[in-house]
C-alpha cells in the first residue's frame, strides 16, 4: 500500500509541480550571477567616484560622527577599519576583483560570500546614501550565499576534469527564499501604499512626477496626460499585488512566468525613462532572470542552432573561458603544489579544502538518478568523485555534458534548515514594517548585523508633497558671493553666481542618485545633525583650493521648500535656511 501510494501519480505530480514552482533552472541562475556581478561593478562605479566626500573622514559623514549619530551598534563594516582615502580605495578595489572572479564563476561561493561582506560594509559606511536599491542588491547576494551559481557557465565547471550532466532543474530552500525575498518587496510596498492617493483617488503617479528632484525630462512630459497617469497609478499597485502570484501560477507556469517576467520588466523600464533614481530599477528588473524557466533557454539555444554565425561570438567566448582556465591555471595549481605552496589535481579528483566549508551552505549533494547518492559541490575546490570512465576524451566546453548519466543537485538538510531559519526571520522583519509586531533588541541585533533589515517603503503610504532645490550662498574674504552647491559635483572652481530660480531640470543638477539622497536626507529633521558635517566638509574641501580673498568665510545652506498642490495648482516656493556656518 505505501509503495503505492508512494508513486502514485498524483504524488509524482504534486513533486514536480513543487520543482516547477519553486525551482530554478541552473542556466537561470547562471545568468543571475552574471547580473548581480555587473550590477555590484557599476555600483562600485558610481561610489568610487565620490570615495574621499562619502567613505573617509575627509567627506560628509566622519567614522566619528557615523558611529555616534547613525550606525546601529551591532552594524559591522569593514571600511571603518582606516578613515583614509587610500584604505577605502583598496577595499574597493578587492571587492571589484571578487565580483569579476564572481562574473566569470571562478570558485563562486567564496566570492559571492566576500562581495556581500564586502559591499555592505560599504553601504554602512554611509547609510545617509543608501536607497531601496540598495537593499535588495544586498539582500540578492545573502541569499546568492546559498545556491549553486557556478554550476553552469562558469569556470568552476571548467576546471572539472570530468563535469557530470547535471539536470537542469535546482530546487531547494534557498530558491524559495530568494524568489519569495523578491516577492516581499513587491507586496509589502504594496500594503505600505495605503494613502488615498494610491487606493481612492488614483493620484500617486501624479505627485510622484511632480518631485523635479527625480522627475526626468519624459517623465514631466507625460504630466500632461492626467487619465494616463491614473490608470499607471492603478496597474502599478495592482501588478505590485497580483505579479508575483503570476510568477507561482499552477497552470500554464512556464508561459505564465516568462509573461510575469517581461512584465516587471517593463515596468522597471518605465521607471528608470521617468524617474533618476539610480541603480534601482536595473537592479529590480535584471534580478527576475532568475525566474526564467528551462523552456525559455531551451528556446534560446534552437535560436542559436537556428543563427550560428550571428550568435558564433557566445561559443568563442565560452572556449576562451575554458582555454584560459584549463591551460594556463591547472598547470599553475600543479606546479605551486609541487614547490608546496598549492594544492593538488589528482586525475579527476580535485583535493582541496574549502574555505567556507563552516558554512552549512558551502555543500550540495549530488544525487544520480537511479543510483545511490554522493557530495557534490559547483566550485573547483569541492570534493569529486567522477563515476564515468572514458567519457572524458579532450576537454569540454563550459557548460557541456561529460557523461551519459544525469547528476542532481540537492542541498543538505543543515543547508535547508539555516535558510528557513533566515528566510522566517526576514518576513517577520518585513511584518514589523506593516503592523503593530515588532523585535526586541536582541533579535533585532542579528539583522542589523547581516545586513537583513529592510523596508520597502517605496512612495509610500503616498509619494512626498515636499518638494525643491537647494541654494548654498556663500560670502568669500574678499567680499564676492557664490553659490556652493557645485562643490557636490566635484567643482570646486566655480563661481557661480547666487540664483533664487529653480532650475529647469532640477533631477539634472544632481551628480549622481547618491547625492541626492544625501540632500534628501540632511532635509529631514531626523538628519538635522548631519547638516554640520556638511557644513565642515564644504570649508575644508573648498579652503584646500582657494588662497587669500578667495577663502570661504560664512554660508548658507538653503532649501527652497516647493509644495505639490492637488490638481496642478500651482505653488510658492519657500526659503528655507537649515544651516548657517562660519569657517572660522
Amino acid at each position: 500500500m505505501s509503495a503505492k501510494r508512494k508513486d502514485s501519480p498524483l504524488l509524482r505530480w504534486g513533486r514536480a509541480k513543487v520543482v516547477e514552482l519553486f525551482g530554478a533552472d541552473l542556466r537561470s541562475l547562471a545568468a543571475f550571477r552574471i547580473v548581480l556581478a555587473l550590477l555590484v561593478l557599476a555600483d562600485l562605479a558610481s561610489r568610487a567616484t565620490d570615495l574621499t566626500a562619502h567613505y573617509t573622514d575627509r567627506g560628509i559623514l566622519p567614522r566619528t560622527a557615523l558611529t555616534q549619530e547613525v550606525l546601529s551598534r551591532w552594524s559591522f563594516s569593514l571600511n571603518l577599519m582606516n578613515g583614509e582615502t587610500f584604505f577605502q580605495a583598496l577595499l574597493f578595489g578587492i571587492t571589484a576583483l571578487a565580483a569579476l572572479a564572481l562574473l566569470v564563476g571562478y570558485r563562486t561561493r567564496l566570492m559571492t560570500a566576500i562581495v556581500w561582506v564586502a559591499l555592505l560594509s560599504i553601504q554602512y559606511r554611509n547609510p545617509l546614501v543608501m536607497t531601496s536599491g540598495d537593499t535588495l542588491l544586498r539582500m540578492l547576494l545573502f541569499w546568492s550565499m546559498f545556491l549553486p551559481l557556478g554550476a553552469h557557465w562558469s569556470v568552476d565547471r571548467a576546471l572539472k576534469a570530468a563535469p557530470p550532466r547535471l539536470s537542469m532543474r535546482f530546487l531547494s530552500l534557498a530558491t524559495v527564499a530568494l524568489f519569495m525575498q523578491i516577492a516581499f518587496m513587491y507586496w509589502f510596498t504594496a500594503i505600505l501604499k495605503s494613502g488615498a492617493e494610491w487606493r481612492v483617488d488614483n493620484s500617486a503617479i501624479y505627485y510622484t512626477l511632480s518631485i523635479d528632484q527625480v522627475a526626468t525630462p519624459f517623465g514631466s512630459y507625460l504630466l500632461g496626460f492626467p487619465e494616463l497617469l491614473e490608470l499607471l497609478t492603478f496597474s502599478t499597485l495592482w501588478l505590485e499585488i497580483l505579479g508575483p502570484f503570476l510568477l507561482f501560477c499552477p497552470v500554464f507556469t512556464n508561459l505564465v512566468r516568462t509573461g510575469a517576467v517581461a512584465t516587471f520588466m517593463s515596468l522597471h523600464f518605465g521607471i528608470w525613462l521617468t524617474m533618476n533614481i539610480g541603480i534601482f530599477p536595473w537592479i529590480a528588473a535584471l534580478c527576475m532572470v532568475c525566474f526564467l524557466p528551462g523552456s525559455f533557454w531551451d528556446s534560446a539555444a534552437k535560436l542559436r542552432a537556428t543563427f550560428p554565425k550571428q550568435l558564433n561570438i557566445v561559443r568563442r567566448l565560452q572556449d576562451a573561458t575554458v582555454r584560459l582556465a584549463g591551460i594556463r591555471w591547472i598547470p599553475f595549481q600543479a606546479r605551486s603544489f609541487l614547490t608546496g605552496v598549492g594544492k593538488p589535481f589528482v586525475g579527476d579528483l580535485v583535493v582541496q579544502s574549502d574555505s567556507l566549508a563552516s558554512l552549512a551552505a558551502s555543500d550540495v549533494e549530488t544525487a544520480r538518478q537511479g543510483g545511490p547518492r554522493s557530495l557534490h559541490s559547483e566550485g573547483p575546490r569541492s570534493n569529486t568523485r567522477s563515476s564515468e570512465k572514458g567519457t572524458a576524451q579532450g576537454r569540454t566546453r563550459l557548460g557541456d555534458a561529460a557523461g551519459p548519466e544525469t547528476a542532481v543537485l540537492r542541498p543538505l538538510l543543515a543547508t535547508n534548515l539555516l535558510v528557513a531559519f533566515f528566510l522566517l526571520y526576514v518576513f517577520c522583519w518585513n511584518l514589523t514594517t506593516v503592523s503593530s509586531f515588532a523585535m526586541s533588541e536582541r533579535v533585532a541585533s542579528l539583522g542589523h548585523f547581516l545586513g537583513l533589515k529592510q523596508s520597502w517603503e517605496m512612495f509610500a503610504p503616498y509619494p512626498t508633497r515636499d518638494d525643491g532645490w537647494y541654494v548654498i550662498p556663500g560670502t568669500l574674504q574678499g567680499g564676492q558671493q557664490v553659490d556652493l552647491l557645485p562643490i557636490t559635483r566635484d567643482d570646486f572652481r566655480s563661481r557661480q553666481e547666487v540664483s533664487w530660480e529653480k532650475p529647469q531640470y532640477l533631477s539634472g543638477t544632481y551628480k549622481n542618485e547618491h547625492w541626492r539622497k544625501y540632500l534628501a536626507n540632511i532635509w529631514k529633521r531626523e538628519y538635522n545633525d548631519q547638516r554640520v558635517h556638511f557644513g565642515r566638509y564644504i570649508c575644508r574641501e573648498w579652503n584646500a583650493r582657494h588662497t587669500g580673498p578667495d577663502r570661504l568665510e560664512t554660508f548658507q545652506i538653503t532649501y527652497m521648500l516647493e509644495e505639490t498642490l492637488p490638481d496642478y495648482q500651482p505653488s510658492t516656493p519657500e526659503k528655507v535656511i537649515l544651516w548657517e556656518h562660519s569657517c572660522s
